[in-house]
Order: structure tokens, then C-alpha cells, then sequence
């Protein structure tokens, strides 16, 4: 038998049983394509992630992201997780420079890892300026699909589709009872493409009940995807601080600036709490990051049959 020895972790979160769950196999060399996938499916968390050496020459390590239907090519909790994962490890050190670079699909991108004495206490992702273009699709057929009203959504706000690598609709919605009140309850997937044919996650947020620091309350479906809602999603989380800057929901400070904390996975009874940081103004977003901490819960080994023993 292979083994393969993996960590369970649960991410933007500093408790137990909160946050986003996530698998990391760190030492996933031998692995094909397929065996990653039907891998992701079986531990069935929103993503699994597989650390790899690294083919570009300044990166740490490769990682690959899958949830249980796709790989990603970029993801947050992922991200962040699998850097707890290294540090957990002792593959990432206090005494390592900050940033690291990890090598994703969508290029190599840096992580800054701010530590307490020798433990890893906070990590920053940062992620590509993402791009916004106008939602097509219709607005009564979105909103049954959510199980939800037309007038349930936020007048003041568009309906936009933004990326940094992953595809989302960016939904605004009135009331938090609004968000509660969501469910995937028809043909989302078709209802979210519009007449474009393409695999991408609903953002739901409302700003209602925020206290004076920029925050929101979120959560995510994304059934094309293989996940039927996200207690955590760092990809769409970058976009959507952008999203509140460009509509005037965020200021820059005197430092050119401009933060948002996001509570994500309340309804799912698994609180998250992301932080995101945008440099730059709303006609020249410089630098986008995305950070939060992570817990080990329990480590595990997997066992695979070998390649001739499979035939």
C-alpha cells in the first residue's frame, strides 16, 4: 500500500470546530490527476490541498487545490491552511523571510506569516487585482433559485461578476434575515451563468447590522463547483473587498489603505472570520490581500492501493 500522511485543519479561525475544514497532504509527490480529485471527493471537505516540489525556482512548494468536483486554481482557505500545514510541519520558520511564495495554478503568489515567539499566528494571502464586468443574467430567476424575492436584494448595490482567478457573483442583499433566509433551492448553477456558460460560485453579503469598523456577513454557494455551501471563501473574498471600494463601501485611510472583516459560515454553525486589506484607491487597486489563522485538528494517513495492484 501507499501511504500518504495528511493534516486536518480548520481555517480562518483560532478555535476548534469553527471555520473551514480543510486537508492538506504535504507531501503528495506520486499522485496522479485523478487520484487528487477522487482524493478531494473522499474527504469531501469544500477543498483539499496537495503540496508538491515547486517548478518554478523562487516558490517554496506547489500547491494544488481541489474541491470534491474541480480543481481551483486559486483558493484562500486553502492557501492559508496549507501555510499553517508547513509551519505546523517546521517547513515555514520564524526564522524564514516573510513572504513565502507558493506556486498555485493561477502563478506563484506571496504569503506573508507573521509569528508569535516560534508559532504561526497569522497569514496573509496576497491575491491578483481581480476585474469586474456587468451580471447579464435575470434577477427573478436568480432570486427564486436562492429561494428568496426580487425585493430582497439590495437596490443600492449591482449584481456583478468578479475574479481574481475564481468566478463569483457578487450579490448584495438587504437584511441578514435576507442571508439566513437563502437557500440553493432551484437550478442555481444555470441561474447564476445567465447566457454565459461557465462554473461560478454565489456571493451572498449584506452590509445590514455592521458595527463602525467595515464589515459584512457573507455566505457562498457553489453547486457547480461540488459545494454546497462555503463556511469560508478567501477567493471570492479579495473581489468583494474591491467590489466595496469601487461602490464607495470602503475608504482608504491615510496610508492608501482600506480594510474589511467578513463573518462568514454563521448560518452553517461554523463562524469564520476573514481579514481583508486592499492598497490603492478605487480606480488603482495596487495590491489585495487576504488573512486569517488556522488550528490543527488531527493528523491521518491515507492509504492507496500501488499502481500494480490497481490494475
Amino acid at each position: 500500500m501507499r501511504r500518504y500522511p495528511f493534516l486536518q485543519l480548520d481555517v480562518f479561525t483560532s478555535r476548534l470546530f469553527g471555520g473551514n475544514q480543510l486537508a492538506v497532504f504535504p507531501a503528495a509527490a506520486g499522485l496522479s490527476d485523478t487520484e487528487m480529485q477522487a482524493i478531494a471527493k473522499e474527504m469531501n471537505f469544500s477543498e483539499s490541498t496537495f503540496v508538491l516540489p515547486a517548478t518554478d525556482i523562487k516558490a517554496l512548494c506547489r500547491v494544488r487545490i481541489f474541491t470534491p468536483g474541480t480543481e481551483l486554481p486559486l483558493a484562500g482557505h486553502p492557501v492559508v491552511g496549507t501555510t499553517f500545514a508547513l509551519a505546523y510541519q517546521g517547513q515555514v520558520r520564524a526564522s524564514d523571510p516573510s513572504p513565502i511564495l507558493l506556486e498555485l495554478g493561477a502563478g506563484t503568489l506571496p504569503v506573508d506569516v507573521l509569528f508569535d515567539e516560534q508559532q504561526l499566528s497569522f497569514a496573509w494571502m496576497h491575491q491578483p487585482v481581480p476585474v469586474f464586468e456587468p451580471w447579464q443574467g435575470d434577477r427573478d430567476k436568480l432570486a427564486a433559485a436562492l429561494g428568496l424575492a426580487p425585493a430582497d436584494f439590495a437596490p443600492e448595490l449591482p449584481i456583478e461578476h468578479g475574479s481574481a482567478g475564481v468566478p463569483f457573483i457578487y450579490i448584495p442583499l438587504r437584511t441578514r434575515d435576507a442571508l439566513a433566509r437563502a437557500r440553493p433551492v432551484g437550478d442555481l448553477t444555470a441561474a447564476l451563468n445567465g447566457p454565459a456558460a461557465q462554473v461560478v460560485g454565489a456571493y451572498l453579503f449584506t452590509l445590514e447590522g455592521t458595527s463602525a469598523a467595515p464589515e459584512a456577513r457573507t455566505r457562498m454557494f457553489a453547486p457547480g463547483m461540488g459545494i454546497v455551501e462555503d463556511a469560508a471563501t478567501g477567493a471570492a473574498a479579495g473581489p468583494f473587498g474591491v467590489y466595496l471600494l469601487r461602490h464607495g463601501h470602503l475608504a482608504p485611510d491615510q496610508q492608501a489603505e482600506a480594510r474589511l472583516r467578513i463573518e462568514q459560515g454563521v448560518e452553517m454553525g461554523r463562524p469564520s472570520r476573514i481579514e481583508v486589506a486592499i492598497t490603492g484607491s478605487a480606480d488603482d487597486v495596487r495590491d489585495v490581500r487576504v488573512g486569517g489563522e488556522a488550528v490543527v485538528v488531527a493528523e491521518g494517513t491515507l492509504m492507496l492501493p500501488s499502481p500494480d495492484q490497481e490494475q
